[in-house]
């Protein structure tokens, strides 16, 4: 299996749980919404704060998060990006770890990459479609990134790996 490929199935995979986990909710809670943004006040883990909730009661402020029931399984697989080498253990979309081996990371490192899919102005919202297709959160610590991709398209993901790469990194492990 091609490594696109296994990104493809690992999107489809969580976006059809997650379309019959909105679906259940919206049933169960009559109002609320799929998707909310809000940023925390205070301290939190999340990167600067924003987080996007999979669903938010409109009755009793209730936040609900999907814990998907299924993933993709394959065998490690060794990937090539530019100059960087991965190691792909793991690949949930909702709860993606990247590694980096030989250099520490930094919030701003991914700035750009979290205004493009967090979007947390809503620039490119779009009223038309159900979902936002956008992370739910960002968390980066010096050793690592966890990401949330929500209903992100896999070029979030790809996007954000190649941002690994620009920043000289050459090995990274995806968990």
């Amino acid at each position: 299996m091609e490594f696109e490929e296994l990104l493809e199935l690992a999107r489809d995979s969580y976006v059809g749980q997650f379309v019959d986990f909105i679906d259940k909710q919206t049933a169960l809670h009559g109002r609320g919404a799929a998707e909310v943004k809000f940023q925390i006040d205070g301290d939190s883990e999340f990167y600067r704060n924003y987080y996007c909730t999979d669903f938010a009661s409109g009755e009793d402020g209730q936040i609900i998060e999907l814990a998907p029931d299924e993933e993709v399984t394959f065998d490690p697989v060794d990937v090539s990006l530019g100059e960087m080498d991965m190691t792909v253990s793991r690949l949930v979309w909702n709860d993606v770890t990247i590694a980096s081996n030989d250099r520490s990371l930094q919030g701003g490192d991914f700035e750009d990459w979290f205004e493009t899919w967090f979007d947390p102005d809503e620039t490119s919202f779009d009223p038309d479609t159900r979902f936002s297709a956008c992370i739910h959160s960002l968390r980066v610590t010096p050793e690592q990134v966890t990401v949330d991709l929500g209903t992100a398209p896999v070029t979030a993901l790809a996007d954000l790996l190649m941002r690994f790469e620009s920043l000289g990194c050459r090995s990274l492990t995806v968990s």
